[in-house]
């Protein structure tokens, strides 16, 4: 009679047990989940890769061989010097350049665009209005005028994130986008390019 107790408390013993590390298993998701959301899940660092950290995969400060990856298509060099040069997408558009990259002593830090293959932050691209872009970014621009076109504006416009890199868009003196850029300073600023 003493063994049959002594088994059956065993089994009551290793039922509660088991029961016991059941409840502590169903427990921890539970509290792995909580703690994930307390913090960023790991998907928010694609925030960080927004066109004012740089083009696509492509992060201001990275090398060549990161925009030429980011392009994923052929650049041609577009000449200048190792202190500064620029990289064109290849083929060019019928009008204009397209799409350019910017280095500097081997480090990206602009690219510009001068066609409507592509749209800036908030969906502006060539051919918006100066008033478009005073109703897209209010309280985030400043005007100046065009170093060499009398009567047009550049449009530099500060990001809605923590950033040193600005956006510039250059207007005709019809006010119409013509082109835009996104780098970080002083390179975004170069009216010539690496001119």
């Amino acid at each position: 009679m003493a063994n049959r107790t002594l088994s059956i408390s065993a089994v009551v013993i290793t039922s509660i047990l088991a029961l016991s590390a059941c409840s502590d298993a169903s427990n921890t998701p539970a509290k792995t989940a909580s703690a994930a959301q307390s913090s960023p899940p790991k998907l928010q660092e694609k925030e960080d890769l927004s066109p004012f950290a740089g083009f696509a995969s492509a992060r201001f400060g990275s090398d060549e061989t990161a925009v030429r990856a980011a392009w994923k298509g052929s650049l041609r060099d577009g000449g200048g010097s190792d202190s500064c040069r620029q990289l064109f997408q290849d083929p060019r558009p019928a009008k204009g350049f397209g799409t350019s990259f910017m280095l500097e002593n081997g480090q990206f830090v602009r690219y510009d665009i001068d066609s409507r293959e592509r749209k800036a932050p908030r969906g502006l691209q060539v051919g918006s209005s100066a008033q478009q872009i005073r109703a897209t970014y209010p309280g985030r621009y400043e005007e100046q005028p065009n170093k060499y076109v009398e009567g047009a504006t550049d449009f530099i416009v500060t990001p809605y994130i923590d950033s040193e890199a600005r956006m510039v868009f250059e207007t005709d003196p019809d006010g119409v986008v013509t082109r835009w850029r996104i780098g970080v300073p002083p390179a975004v600023f170069y009216v010539e390019g690496c001119s």
